[in-house]
């Protein structure tokens, strides 16, 4: 009887408890900056999909203590692209995502950097096959450009946790070996 007594003041201290503690936890509410740049992105994101045919996959900006420092997106391919294919993707997607940046008014005073450069985004392409896979070395399986910078990594057939090469160029370098238009 007295161990039934304490199992059921136990239990009501126990649901009390939690009330208590949900009760008390404190809403995350995102600042204008935050806002703003979430939707910035989504924006980006969704165009540079239909424009170039590859999956939004990830999202983020680096604004520590406040101001926005750098904006990165991530996306699929669904197909294998070649390291030219890939280039091209990479710059023309980075200058999407920079056009947008710098015609928000509204972000301008969010921004660490104004206006913002090539240096202030990232773009990260994960490279697929048609079935979706990932690719092996030698085919390119990550190509990304951050801080004007564009490299390309390939996969270790042996080891899928390890890059076997990587390959890297400057976005000048990267601009001159585009195909003329």
């Amino acid at each position: 009887m007295i161990k039934s007594i304490f199992m059921t003041f136990v239990s009501i201290l126990l649901i009390f408890t939690g009330f208590v503690m949900y009760s008390s936890q404190q809403e995350y509410h995102p600042s204008k900056g935050e806002q703003l740049v979430n939707s910035l992105l989504a924006k980006a994101a969704k165009i540079i999909q239909k424009k170039y045919n590859i999956k939004p996959c990830g999202e983020g900006a680096s604004m520590p203590g406040g101001p926005i420092r750098k904006v990165t997106l991530c996306f699929d391919t669904k197909r294998s692209l070649t390291k030219e294919q890939l280039r091209e993707l990479l710059i023309k997607s980075s200058a999407e995502l920079l056009r947008l940046v710098n015609e928000n008014q509204e972000i301008q005073e969010f921004l660490k950097e104004r206006p913002f450069t090539i240096k202030n985004t990232e773009i990260i392409i994960y490279n697929h096959d048609e079935k979706g896979y990932g690719l092996k070395d030698p085919q390119i399986s990550v190509a990304n450009i951050s801080q004007g910078q564009l490299n390309y990594s390939t996969i270790d057939p042996e080891d899928s946790f390890k890059y076997k090469n990587e390959y890297e160029e400057s976005y000048e370098e990267a601009l001159k070996a585009l195909p003329a238009n």
